[in-house]
């Protein structure tokens, strides 16, 4: 499962987490390109935080279920966002029958998740996927797997990629990769991102 002490991290930072971080224009060229590639209006928002997300595919007439392991996190997106449905849950066990949605939207959660746990989850994606199904994912650049401590003293765990080491991930899921990028970020480690599909 996703890191117990992330997990708790995320409880007790969830109000000062949204209010750094609700905003989605960082991810709108994403958002714009999950879109063109969905077929169908089914959304797993997996590790969806307080919403931010979940509320953007809302207001594209987007159908959307949100998971995170965060209670914490969940309170927060069931406030922001009462058109969609959030489930407290593991991503590495989605609940979820084969074929029930038509894109994973799995934007900086995959990132908190031991990499040897890595393609189990993205290989529960792709049975939940439909077929022909979209999956986004964006993860840190950098290497290894860490523990970051921040300054309130809070820790959370990353889990780093390259972008060859994504590639081959996502690929030996049995996904195919529509596209992989590197962009930056002004405060932190680069980002890196990949479209595929089932």
């Amino acid at each position: 499962m996703v890191d117990r002490i992330t997990i708790s991290t995320y409880n007790k930072i969830a109000d000062f987490y949204k209010s750094r971080h609700n905003t989605g224009n960082f991810w709108k060229k994403e958002y714009g390109e999950f879109e063109r590639n969905l077929q169908g209006k089914t959304i797993l928002d997996a590790g969806c935080g307080f919403g931010r997300d979940s509320k953007h595919f809302v207001e594209q007439g987007l159908s959307v279920v949100g998971i995170d392991a965060s209670i914490g996190m969940l309170r927060l997106a069931r406030k922001n966002v009462p058109e969609a449905k959030f489930i407290c849950m593991d991503m590495l066990k989605p609940a979820f029958k084969s074929d029930s949605f038509d894109g994973v939207w799995c934007c900086a959660s995959l990132l908190h998740v031991r990499r040897k746990q890595a393609r189990t989850v993205l290989n529960a994606f792709r049975k939940i996927l439909k077929q022909r199904g979209i999956l986004f994912v964006s993860v840190k650049e950098s290497r290894g797997e860490r523990y970051k401590t921040y300054p309130d003293r809070t820790k959370r765990f990353f889990s780093y990629y390259s972008k060859s080491g994504l590639k081959k991930l996502v690929e030996s899921a049995d996904f195919k990769i529509v596209s992989l990028r590197r962009r930056d970020d002004e405060l932190d480690d680069a980002w890196l991102t990949v479209l595929a599909r089932k």
